[in-house]
């Protein structure tokens, strides 16, 4: 019932008792010695004031108990009798009882173990102002009057109506019936009955309207600060048997009802269904509300949208008036009991801040706040287009937005990039067009170490060569064959002629891949072995080419170009030791000729693309030095794991749900550090033949 209706119905019931009181004792003095006349004077106050609109708690109880013992205090101590002890027992345990409750709940009820579940409703039961006080009204009536049935009937007549008046189910059908003295043609089809915060209201439907449309706006004039109001409803639940809605009420909403007329003489609190909306853009952007547990870094959503959303999906929130973005990592299900068996289920959604997006540097800039309560979350909008130089490529964009992930080219191969994922993500054809799109950079030279002998076919198109041609690289097997033999025949040590050799095979080897780097025609090139196998003699191979490429670098600086030095499948190349399958004497200075790469190309203009399945069996001394990563799809523990050191915990925990073509990136080369998923565009690649 509104507000209105209770200060009517108190200030008649008062005047109604008085008068009564007045017509028995022939005096008013004599009434405020009348424990009817007290209790029932209480029971005016707290029901229509208090109780009635606001749902009792173990404070209220312990308020009204407090009140009700110091009722009994007006009656006489002759007069204190059997009843009497009995309320004042029943006054006593309340009170312990509930101010025991108030220190003891650390959670809401339904949280809270049997005992002080059972307890707590109880008192909610025996201390209602309805219960407790009607109860002394008319002991202390039959107590005073019990010899005359005219004066006694008189009272209980009195607090019988007064009791009919305040169901909420007359109330309502009382002030629709005054309500039409007012000539409006609209109908509501409910009752506000709570605020659970500033732009949360709780509306009980009229039985009459059968319909529940969900997302469906309507209006209102709120009696607890007079303001007209129109929202959203936007979760629905049964209750009691009944069925309530909870409507969002806010700027927005309101904005874009701005061309609808206002009801005239609407009536407090209730509700109105609005014509439909035209333009309901705001509707199908809508998705929750912040809920408890948000944080700067993270926020919790209660999603209650007909919008589908899911892992990667891009929200915005209006914090202090900045729109500040977060991306879904998240959404966990949750049931919660209400009155009579009822149960309500609901998903709290999580999502990471990724923070307001600066136009001008087209990048993510962290926002160093928390969202209030309940405040509106919505599907990010798109932006204008993003315009990119020369030296940038787009990578593709957030899920469901035009937001782009934008990759500087040089940073990523001088500070190294590691591409990591299992089969059949994505990963490979991603990679490739890297690639392509280094070498659109006149100063930039590739050079591919592919021991699968893929990369010769799809990169057809270009023409690559062998960085050191098949006869050259037989005859270089050989004479590495020769110096193990020459070693191993001088208790492993070597001798002048394996000295010698392997001069000469460096210096065919440094011959080759001075060639390379000097032609104005060649951009890609291949560093393959004839078949894929961790002997001693690829190893020896593998690690003089990397210590020749490397000299070159240093020494001659590479001739004024740029290297991106390719890995593909790395861990045949660079193992963890746990994988090698050889010798940790053979495999380990391969491992350290490409750490000397990694940890000090930068300088001299060579950078790593270390492309992998998995981080376990990779060596992360070469792995760490990767200032970039972009991780498809990953399913096994341990690269989880060193993965939520680069993208932290949130974000790694959902790598192994990503969608094919999705991908989560962060690092140095990117622009906007923060850790995203990201969706990989369609890639076609050449077709080889041409």
């Amino acid at each position: 019932m509104s507000r209105k209706y209770r200060i009517i119905l108190l200030t008649l019931s008062c005047i109604v008792l008085i008068g009564v009181g007045y017509v028995l004792e022939r005096n008013f003095e004599n009434l405020l010695k009348s424990f009817w006349f007290t209790s029932g004077f209480l029971l005016l106050i707290l029901l229509s004031l208090v109780d009635q609109p606001f749902f009792s708690k173990d404070s209220n109880i312990f308020v009204n108990a407090i009140t009700a013992g110091l009722s009994l205090l007006v009656i006489p101590i002759e007069n204190r009798d059997a009843v009497f002890f009995f309320f004042l027992v029943l006054i006593v345990y309340l009170c312990v009882s509930s101010y025991s409750l108030m220190i003891i709940r650390k959670n809401s009820l339904k949280d809270e173990n049997k005992a002080v579940q059972f307890f707590s409703r109880i008192n909610r039961i025996l201390g209602k102002p309805d219960v407790l006080f009607s109860a002394f009204f008319i002991w202390g009536a039959l107590t005073q009057y019990a010899s005359s049935s005219t004066k006694l009937n008189s009272l209980l007549l009195f607090w019988a109506l007064f009791m009919l008046l305040n169901l909420p189910e007359l109330a309502k059908v009382i002030e629709m019936l005054f309500s039409r003295k007012e000539s409006t043609h609209f109908t509501g089809i409910g009752t506000i009955m709570g605020i659970q915060s500033t732009n949360i209201f709780l509306v009980k439907l009229d039985c009459t309207y059968k319909k529940n449309e969900l997302f469906s706006f309507v209006e209102f004039k709120c009696s607890s600060d007079g303001e007209y109001k129109r929202g959203l409803i936007f979760e629905s639940m049964l209750l009691d048997q009944e069925q309530w809605i909870k409507v969002i009420s806010n700027q927005d909403f309101s904005s874009l009802c701005c061309n609808i007329p206002q009801i005239e003489k609407p009536i407090e609190d209730i509700v109105y269904l609005l014509d439909s909306i035209s333009d309901d853009c705001i509707v199908n952007k809508f998705i929750g509300l912040i809920t408890d547990g948000s944080k700067i870094g993270k926020i919790k959503f209660l999603y209650a949208s007909k919008v589908c959303v899911a892992e990667g999906s891009m929200l915005e929130v209006n914090v202090n008036e900045n729109k500040v973005l977060y991306q879904i990592v998240d959404g966990i299900t949750h049931t919660e009991s209400l009155a009579n068996k009822n149960e309500t289920g609901y998903i709290i959604g999580e999502a990471i801040q990724l923070g307001t997006w600066n136009k001008e540097k087209f990048q993510f800039e962290k926002y160093g706040w928390v969202p209030n309560m309940n405040s509106p979350v919505y599907l990010a909008s798109d932006i204008d287009e993003t315009t990119t130089t020369s030296n940038e490529i787009i990578l593709g964009n957030l899920p469901g937005t035009n937001y782009p992930v934008i990759l500087d080219k040089k940073v990523a191969i001088t500070h190294h990039t590691a591409i990591i994922g299992v089969t059949g993500t994505g990963k490979s054809i991603f990679s490739r067009n890297i690639i392509r799109e280094y070498i659109k950079d006149e100063n930039v030279k590739v050079i591919c170490v592919d021991f699968t002998g893929e990369y010769k076919e799809k990169f057809a198109d270009l023409k690559p060569k062998s960085i050191i041609d098949d006869e050259t690289s037989r005859k270089l097997f050989n004479d590495i064959d020769f110096i193990e033999n020459e070693m191993a025949n001088n208790y492993n040590k070597d001798t002048a002629n394996s000295r010698k050799k392997k001069i000469e095979v460096y210096d065919k080897v440094i011959s080759s891949v001075k060639e390379f780097i000097v032609s104005d025609d060649e951009k890609l090139s291949i560093f393959e072995l004839p078949e894929v196998q961790n002997t001693s003699g690829v190893m020896k191979y593998t690690q003089t080419f990397f210590k020749a490429l490397f000299k070159i670098a240093k020494e001659q600086e590479n001739y004024g170009k740029c290297i991106c030095l390719v890995l593909e499948e790395a861990h045949t190349i660079i193992p963890e030791s746990n994988f090698a399958g050889i010798s940790d004497k053979v495999s380990q200075p391969l491992i350290n000729s490409i750490a000397q790469i990694a940890l000090q190309g930068r300088k001299y203009n060579i950078g790593l693309l270390v492309i992998a399945q998995r981080t376990a069996n990779v060596s992360k001394t070469i792995l760490t030095q990767c200032n970039s990563i972009i991780s498809f799809q990953e399913y096994d523990k341990t690269s989880i794991d060193f993965l939520s050191n680069y993208f932290g915990q949130e974000i790694s925990s959902a790598l192994n749900k990503l969608q094919f073509r999705q991908a989560v990136a962060a690092g140095k080369a990117f622009k906007s550090s923060v850790p995203m998923i990201f969706e990989v565009p369609e890639i076609k690649e050449m077709d080889s033949e041409h």
